[in-house]
C-alpha cells in the first residue's frame, strides 16, 4: 500500500479548477466537466459536489484518509468538504470529473426519494463499479452538457444544462439501485434516516419541525439530527428546509398556482413569512424565481 503524501489539501473552488484542469468546460462558477489528470492531482478539497468517472487503467486514492482502488468503469463520489488524494495510478489510468456548487445542486429538481439512494451510499461505499456501456452512456450525458456549454445557445443554456444534469443523476440512481445487492447492510442510523425522508416525503407540505417527525419515529428531535448527519452529512433540519424549498420551487415554476396560494399550500401563516422563508433559502424572493422560469 502507498504511503500517502503529508502535502496539506489545497481547497478547490470551481473557479479555480477551471484554470487547472485540461479540456475545461464549465458553467460560471456553478459546473465543471474537464479531463482528470490523475498522474499530477495534488490533495484536494472541494467545496461541492464532485464525481471522477474513471474510464480506464486503475487508480487508488483516499477519501479523508480511508483508502479505494477504483478500476475502469468505476464512479468515485466525492462529498463536499472532503479531502481526495490520489495515492498512485496505473500508466493507462484516465479519468473525467465532474464538480458542481451546491448552489447548483439547490436548483436541480429531483425527488428526495431518488436521491436518498446515492446519499446513503457516499459515506461508506463511494465507489460505484459500472458496466463499459454505462460508462458510455454517462459520457454522453456529460458530451451532450459540453456541446451546449460550447454553443451559442445563451437565453436557455441554464436550463438546459440542468434538465440534462437531472437526466444523468436519475441515470446514476438506477445505476446505485441495480449495486444496491453487493452494498453493506443497513444500520440502524441508516434504517432511521430512510424512515424519516420517507416520512418528509409525505409531510413536507404541512411540517417543517424536527420534533414532529422524531416524535413519529419515537426517538428525541436531537437524536434524529445526529443520525442524519452521520448518515447524510446534512441535519434533519437541513433536509426539512431543502425538502420544502423543492416542493416550493416545483409549484412556482408547473403549477400555475399564485404565491399566495402555493404559501397556503405549504402550510406558512401568510404570504410574507413564506416569501421570507423561500429568499433566506434560495436567494431569490418567490416572485422572482417564478419570472426566471417563464
Amino acid at each position: 500500500m502507498g504511503t500517502e503524501p503529508m502535502t496539506p489539501p489545497r481547497e478547490l473552488s470551481i473557479a479555480r479548477l477551471r484554470q487547472e484542469m485540461k479540456d475545461v468546460c464549465y458553467l460560471a462558477d456553478d459546473l465543471l466537466i474537464a479531463s482528470f489528470d490523475l498522474h499530477d492531482a495534488m490533495p484536494a478539497q472541494h467545496s461541492g459536489f464532485s464525481a471522477i468517472i474513471v474510464v480506464g487503467g486503475t487508480v487508488r486514492l483516499s477519501i479523508d484518509a480511508t483508502e479505494y482502488e477504483a478500476g475502469g468503469d468505476t464512479i468515485v463520489f466525492v462529498s463536499p468538504g472532503q479531502v481526495l488524494r490520489i495515492v498512485s495510478s496505473t500508466e493507462d489510468a484516465t479519468a473525467f470529473l465532474f464538480a458542481c456548487s451546491q448552489a447548483f445542486l439547490r436548483e436541480i429538481q429531483i425527488d428526495l426519494s431518488a436521491s436518498l439512494p446515492v446519499y446513503m451510499r457516499l459515506g461508506k461505499q463511494p465507489c460505484l463499479k459500472i458496466s463499459p456501456q454505462d460508462t458510455q452512456e454517462i459520457r454522453q450525458g456529460f458530451q451532450f452538457i459540453k456541446t451546449i456549454l460550447r454553443s451559442d445557445k445563451e437565453r436557455y443554456r441554464g436550463e438546459i444544462i440542468r434538465s440534462q444534469f437531472t437526466a444523468i443523476f436519475y441515470l446514476i440512481v438506477e445505476l446505485n439501485m441495480r449495486d444496491r445487492k453487493q452494498t453493506v447492510k443497513q444500520g440502524r442510523g441508516e434504517v432511521i434516516f430512510g424512515e424519516f425522508m420517507h416520512l418528509l416525503e409525505q409531510y413536507r407540505k404541512q411540517e417543517r419541525n424536527v420534533a414532529f417527525y422524531a416524535r413519529m419515529l419515537n426517538i428525541t428531535p436531537k437524536y434524529l439530527s445526529t443520525v442524519a448527519k452521520n448518515v447524510s452529512g446534512k441535519t434533519a433540519a437541513c433536509w426539512i428546509d431543502e425538502s420544502v424549498v423543492l416542493e416550493a420551487k416545483s409549484l412556482l415554476r408547473y403549477s400555475g398556482m399564485s404565491i399566495q396560494e402555493i404559501a397556503y399550500a405549504l402550510n406558512f401563516s401568510s404570504q410574507s413569512f413564506f416569501g421570507k422563508y423561500f429568499k433566506q433559502h434560495t436567494g431569490y424572493s418567490p416572485s422572482r424565481f417564478k419570472r426566471r422560469g417563464d
